[in-house]
């Protein structure tokens, strides 16, 4: 087996797999069972925040390694259990390195879900969350309303590049815009809650979640730099909303006081 088609293979599954949420542990695990499949060379994978590295001992080449930086993250566990069953198939010798090749790349290129649908999970979790807050109905309506309309920004600035940490904080801003209109038009009660029923699909719950999950792994470089990704992105959220129920507030102070 080709040496080099090893390690590209170990790092296409290990991007996706990280790309898509997993933690440290199970990304170095699934690479080192792909790298094992050459033989008794020595397989080592090693994954920080947004880096791969993978090397082997080749009795023809000697140490080869090589990194591959991961820069996209988001959350497609379809995906992770897909490669995960992938790298057992390989493993187990019930597919060859060729069409383990093209498996990866079909995962890689091919959505889940439906644009439509993405949003409309936006909407359908906001006014879930709302109502579970014990919101009226008609702050779940526009909860709801709310929630459509993020995903639809959302999606937008994904496809203009727009940098995460600042998506975050567009995503903040744009739900307390829309909060407090849906509040002044008397359809929602309490936009304190439509607000935060609303920005519950942009915390980064798996972030967290998995940030703790690799510092009790011991792997505390990665696990700190994910809880730093996840106060990042949630002060973003905040400083967002913030800002504009700060300028609410001080619009309701001068109409008040004329």
């Amino acid at each position: 087996m080709d040496d080099n088609m090893l390690l590209n293979l170990a790092l296409d599954a290990g991007e996706i797999m990280l790309a898509a949420g997993a933690e440290t542990h199970r990304v170095e695990d699934t690479m080192e069972r792909i790298l094992s499949m050459g033989g008794e060379n020595l397989p080592e994978a090693i994954t920080f925040s947004n880096v791969l590295i993978v090397s082997i001992h080749s009795p023809l080449s000697g140490c080869l390694t090589m990194s591959r930086k991961a820069p996209s993250r988001s959350t497609d566990f379809a995906k992770i259990c897909r490669v995960n069953d992938l790298s057992r198939r390989f493993t187990a010798g019930e597919i060859p390195i060729e069409e383990a090749y093209q498996q990866l790349y079909t995962i890689y290129n091919e959505p889940l879900f439906s644009g439509f649908l993405n949003i409309l999970s936006y909407g359908i979790a906001s006014g879930a969350f709302t109502l579970m807050l014990k919101g009226t109905i008609g702050d779940s309506i526009s909860a709801f309303i709310t929630g459509v309309l993020l995903g639809l920004f959302m999606s937008f600035l994904s496809r203009k590049n727009v940098p995460y940490f600042l998506r975050s904080l567009f995503g903040g801003a744009y739900t307390a815009i829309f909060a407090v209109l849906f509040y002044i038009s008397g359809l929602g009660n309490q936009y304190s809650l439509i607000i935060v029923g609303s920005i519950m699909t942009l915390l980064p719950g798996v972030t967290l979640t998995n940030a703790i999950r690799d510092v009790m792994e011991s792997n505390f470089l990665s696990g700190t730099s994910k809880i730093m990704e996840a106060f990042l992105i949630a002060t973003s959220i905040a400083g967002g909303v913030g800002i504009v129920l700060t300028f609410y507030h001080n619009i309701l102070s001068m109409l008040g006081g004329i």
